[in-house]
């Protein structure tokens, strides 16, 4: 079983439920992009815990079938998903963090300079994608997001600093 999916997908629900009724608060046109992505979110998260669940509820009913033997496909799957779980479960936990230091940062640093540093750092942590994919996929983040919220809904973005914008 691995511990770390089965926590970050229950934190996961956790997060969607509270940006979830928090936008329920925001006015009609602006609560649409975070109810959906919420919900998106909350569902992503329950996948997560149902596939670990799924997957103990296999494992318990291995034994009854037929043991795993070193031949066997389970005991191949079996030491797939502990070397895996072994892979410093604690990245997950830590990009969570850097999410919630994110989300503080925004008023204090602007939309601009606490994204990008956000994006660099997660990319960097996680150290799975290359510099010219990670600044394509950076540029195109923040551009969707500005032509979203400033674009199309109309709503304020501090981009830069408090001192900087006007």
């Amino acid at each position: 079983m691995n511990i770390s999916r089965l926590v970050l997908g229950v934190f996961a629900i956790g997060v969607a439920a509270a940006f979830f009724i928090t936008a329920l608060g925001y006015p009609a046109k602006a609560a649409n992009m975070p109810l959906i992505y919420s919900v998106v979110v909350a569902l992503l998260g329950a996948a997560m815990v149902g596939q670990e669940v799924l997957g103990i509820l296999r494992r318990r009913q291995a034994p009854i079938d037929g043991a795993a033997t070193p031949g066997s496909d389970a005991f191949a799957e079996d030491a797939v998903s502990d070397e895996v779980t072994h892979r410093k479960p604690w990245k997950a936990m830590l990009v969570f963090l850097l999410a919630a230091v994110y989300l503080y940062s925004i008023s204090i640093m602007g939309y601009l300079i606490a994204t990008v540093s956000f994006m660099v750092l997660a990319l960097t942590m996680i150290g799975h994608v290359s510099w010219r994919f990670a600044a394509i996929g950076i540029v195109l983040l923040v551009a969707v997001v500005c032509a979203v919220f400033i674009g199309f809904l109309g709503l304020p973005v501090s981009l830069l600093p408090p001192p900087f914008s006007s």
